[in-house]
């Protein structure tokens, strides 16, 4: 035996009756003998009953069946150490190959296993601490339980959703911090032995805040095949359903503002048909028809208007206007322009006189608004016609198949200089000219510039296949060229020389 001993591994001889028959100075070292006096005692006279034990019993198996124990680790408490050695069992032979002693090769590999448990510590705390990283940029956060021992582990960020400096270690403590209203869902989650894939609950934070984890679970199975372990991973969706709620919330209110608005509409507009002219006066020598359509958008009725009333001498004034605004202000300054105009005509009708004047009372009267005004006395009998213009499109004079627009200048709108002078123009009217007046919601589009719009509101008037009567002419001519998504009012009124009639 003089080559083991000085082996680094310690080596002994056990007989069949587990007596050492020798033990090299490293097997004494290991095993904290003080000498070799070991040698002739039984394994479990010189080591610790638990570890004698275990030698034993593979020792029995070698000295019968001659098996080699390879790799054998095992824990011994020898003195004030536990000391984790490694074992390899085999046979000596005689001559004839019968087993007469087993060879005991130990090894202590104590620091091996607390290199390796340092290591795999790191290892753990590294991964551990990436984990949490990676939880925190996500917004998850993992949890176990355990069915067997109800013991409970949260993830470090799962915490930090929950608010909780603490983790819970047991099932009715996660459940504590569960809103009353998802404790039966929950409960059913972290409980049952067939768990619900993904379930939605709400915890109750210490702070008071709610927050909403959306949570994975799956089960965990022992050899067996029985569930004894949950485990899961939850996502905050707090920001989630707070945003959702908020879009709903947003909608319910958007709702409610356009029905407001709707019937905040619907008010401008009886208001604005009230201010309107009730009827257009029945006058000898002339075809007169005026229509209005309100816009069909949300930017709010403006302040569009038409008038055509008969003055003392016999003669026609008509007018037609576009007060600046869409809102019920416009309307009511629409009302106060009309019945102005009316009552300056009716002292003197002259067109240049009643377009000062108004302009006048619009710039003082602080709560009246800019607005634009054409503005004509009409005299049936001859089909003259004197007219001024305060900033609106010019009408059209329609003769034959031609449609123009009328050649003046125009004038300041109203309400924009307190001193603006205003300019009178003639023109006379042959028997079926008609003059067309409108407001520029008829002849602006989105995407065309208005002198576009006024050359195909030409090319429409004097449409062959269109009716004659004005009653049915306008109508039609509105309705082909108008824009299909009007975002203002639009007024017309049509005149034509009829003498005789």
């Amino acid at each position: 035996m003089a080559v083991t001993e000085l082996a680094p591994v310690g080596f002994a001889v056990v007989d069949e009756r587990m007596r050492l028959l020798y033990a090299n100075p490293e097997f004494v070292s290991v095993h904290g003998l003080a000498t070799r006096d070991c040698i002739g005692r039984t394994m479990n006279e010189v080591t610790p009953s638990v570890y004698a034990t275990t030698v034993e019993t593979r020792v029995a198996e070698v000295l019968s069946t001659g098996t080699v124990h390879r790799d054998v680790e095992t824990r011994a408490d020898i003195g004030e150490a536990t000391k984790q050695l490694l074992l390899n069992l085999f046979p000596m032979c005689g001559n004839d190959d019968e087993v007469v002693a087993a060879v005991i090769a130990v090894q202590d590999v104590t620091g091996f296993h607390e290199v390796a448990e340092l290591r795999g510590l790191r290892l753990h705390a590294e991964w551990t601490d990436r984990l949490d990283r990676t939880q925190r940029v996500g917004g998850t956060g993992s949890w176990e339980i355990d069915l067997r021992s109800g013991q409970v582990v949260w993830s470090a960020n799962l915490c930090r959703i929950a608010g909780v400096t603490q983790p819970p270690h047991t099932l009715e403590q996660v459940l504590a911090l569960v809103h009353p209203d998802d404790l039966k869902l929950a409960r059913a989650s972290f409980t049952g032995r067939t768990p619900t894939p993904d379930v939605e609950y709400r915890l109750c934070t210490p702070d008071g805040r709610v927050v909403v984890l959306s949570s994975i679970v799956e089960p965990v199975m022992n050899d067996a095949g029985a569930v004894v372990a949950l485990r899961g991973m939850c996502v905050d969706r707090t920001a989630r359903r707070t945003a959702e709620a908020d879009i709903r919330a947003a909608v319910v209110r958007v709702d409610e503002m356009t029905a407001q608005l709707k019937d905040e509409r619907e008010i401008v507009l009886q208001l604005q048909r009230a201010l309107l002219p009730p009827s257009i006066p029945d006058v000898e020598g002339v075809e007169l028809f005026a229509a209005y359509r309100p816009a069909n958008s949300s930017a709010g009725v403006g302040g569009d208007f038409y008038d055509a009333f008969p003055l003392p001498d016999g003669r026609l004034a008509i007018a037609v206007g576009d007060v600046i605004g869409h809102d019920i202000e416009a309307a009511v300054t629409m009302g106060r322009v009309r019945n102005a105009i009316r009552a300056y005509a009716m002292q003197d009708p002259l067109p240049e006189r009643v377009l000062r004047n108004l302009n006048r009372l619009i710039c003082l009267c602080g709560d009246m608004t800019m607005t634009t005004v054409f503005y004509g006395v009409y005299a049936p009998q001859d089909g003259t016609l004197r007219y001024a213009n305060a900033g609106h499109p010019h009408p059209l004079l329609v003769r034959g198949d031609i449609a123009l627009p009328m050649a003046h200048r125009h004038g300041l709108i109203a309400g924009a200089v307190q001193h603006a002078e205003y300019l009178a123009f003639e023109t006379s009217l042959q028997p079926g000219d008609a003059l067309v007046v409108y407001t520029d919601g008829l002849v602006e589009h989105r995407y065309d510039d208005i002198d576009a719009g006024v050359e195909n509101l030409c090319t429409a008037v004097t449409a062959p296949h269109l009716p004659e009567p004005l009653a049915e002419l306008v109508p039609a001519v509105i309705n082909a060229v108008a824009p299909e998504q009007g975002r203002d009012d639009i007024c017309v009124l049509a005149l034509r020389h009829r003498p005789g009639r």
